[in-house]
């Protein structure tokens, strides 16, 4: 009887584990990111413009100057600008169901690398926001 309850102990663990994914970022062209200095969080006009701050400081732990804002307000002058599209759902209570980060050149608008979040669809859980969003962005930075 103990075996069971140690195996269903341990599916159970590994499968509330495995509730939300941050698959690998992908990246396009030939930028290095560590290589940009500075870098605009564009707010999302309908989103929670906390994620922007979440996007803001994991790229200053990145060591980027970063401001954010308005599109129509970007520098010409930042390396890049960052956007973000979430999705929030409804259970017990209001939590992060999707994130899309991108990042764009500023000088030709091209991508240069992008990053998600998915929450499961089997097991929902209540992901803390600020965790994932940094997540996401690391992920960006890894190669």
């Amino acid at each position: 009887m103990k075996k069971i309850h140690l195996w269903a102990g341990l599916f159970l663990a590994a499968w509330l584990t495995g509730c939300s994914t941050i698959p690998p970022a992908k990246h396009y062209g030939d930028i290095r990111l560590d290589s940009l200095k500075s870098a605009y969080v564009v707010i999302a006009p309908k989103g929670n413009p906390s994620i922007a701050g979440y996007i803001v400081t994991a790229l200053a732990h990145h060591g980027l100057k970063v401001n954010s804002g308005a599109l129509k307000d970007k520098p010409a002058d930042v390396a890049f600008y960052v956007t973000y599209a979430e999705h929030w759902n409804w259970d017990v209570a209001v939590y992060l169901d999707t994130l899309d980060v991108e990042f764009m050149d500023n000088t030709t608008g091209q991508m240069i690398a992008s990053g998600s979040f998915r929450n499961s669809k089997i097991a929902e859980t209540w992901p803390n926001p600020r965790d994932k969003t940094i997540e996401v962005v690391d992920s960006m930075f890894t190669k």
